[in-house]
């Protein structure tokens, strides 16, 4: 199974994020393809490949950063991030409260180098994908989002978030997009 420890916004801005995406798509159609509804996250370490024998080492991972402290973050504008020149993907960017979550992934990154040692767990930037462009996606593709992007109404954006919980995700890759499927979550102290 395909595994990746993520903690989700809350309802309000998952929303937010889902009319935001449905609006770019109707400005830009056959452009994007918005991520599985209910499921904007922060990722905060991916796994890969694992067999079933190995869920308890994942869970018990997870379990570790239940010592953490909850805390607030907030949220840039939507941008575009390419790879090379290509158009990747439209996300919004950690801007306050990075250093908690780079804190939290080095905690996980450490947690599950102790459970599987030979794992290639790459530092992320924090960040909320909101959706991927399509393959054949051409820079000049890509300013027209981005011009799309801009004339959004700032009070319509999320802002801000809390990050109460990680959860260890299975994602199943299907025809149609991945499917996320929450496994266990560990809640994070608050007070």
């Amino acid at each position: 199974m395909r595994l990746f420890y993520a903690s989700f916004l809350d309802s309000a801005n998952m929303l937010a994020y889902e009319s935001l995406v449905t609006e770019i798509s109707t400005a830009v159609p056959g452009v994007i393809r918005p991520i599985p509804a209910r499921s904007h996250h922060l990722t905060m370490a991916f796994l890969g490949e694992i067999g079933d024998e190995d869920l308890d080492q994942s869970l018990q991972a997870l379990e570790s950063t239940a010592s953490s402290q909850a805390f607030d973050f907030f949220l840039t504008r939507p941008r575009i991030l390419y790879a090379r020149r290509s158009p990747r993907l439209i996300c919004s960017d950690v801007e306050e409260g990075a250093e908690g979550i780079s804190s939290l992934q080095a905690l996980l990154r450490e947690s599950i180098l102790r459970r599987f040692p030979k794992s290639q767990i790459r530092a992320q930037s924090p960040h909320i994908t909101l959706a991927r462009f399509k393959r054949n996606a051409r820079p000049r593709t890509a300013q027209t989002v981005s011009d799309a992007l801009s004339g959004l109404a700032a009070s319509t954006l999320p802002k801000s978030d809390r990050l109460t919980s990680v959860h260890l995700v299975k994602s199943t890759l299907t025809s149609s997009g991945p499917v996320y499927e929450s496994l266990a979550e560990a809640h994070l102290r608050t007070g």
